[in-house]
């Protein structure tokens, strides 16, 4: 399991034993999500620092800062294929991600207000976000 928290740092937990295998430190307000990678070896996460880290499970050091929202990130995600990771901001826009050239490809724009909530399907064909107004967004 992995943990967001609000003094800066993620934690990664064993389910077995409750005890704590790890931790990552770099972010320098509250972690607000942190999600693993589709396959295991990475975790991504948002801050009210307004940006998205994504770190290494084993080596526990981060390998990309993404800095381009104007106020926190919200939310995080991975695509199901993992190629892609996909942040929402208070700053009203959704960007896109390549993991692997840290290159930005996207930006969604359309949200009157900040916003809170993202999700992929599974086939990464279809985007879905949710804003402080209570809207709903469905992209593709």
């Amino acid at each position: 399991i992995v943990s967001s928290l609000s003094n800066a740092t993620i934690e990664i937990w064993d389910v077995t034993s409750g005890k704590k295998i790890k931790e990552f430190k770099g972010h320098s307000n509250q972690v607000i999500r942190s999600q693993f990678s589709p396959d295991g070896k990475f975790i991504v996460s948002c801050s009210f620092d307004k940006t998205v880290r994504i770190w290494n499970v084993r080596s526990g050091r981060e390998v990309m800062n993404f800095e381009k929202h104007s106020d926190w990130v919200e939310n995080v995600k991975y695509f199901p294929d993992g190629q892609y990771i996909i942040s929402c901001s208070w700053d009203k826009t959704l960007r896109v991600w390549d993991v692997e050239t840290g290159q930005e490809v996207q930006i969604l724009e359309g949200h009157p207000t900040g916003v809170t909530g993202v999700d992929i399907s599974l086939t990464n064909q279809l985007i879905v976000s949710s804003s402080v107004d209570g809207t709903i967004q469905l992209w593709r």
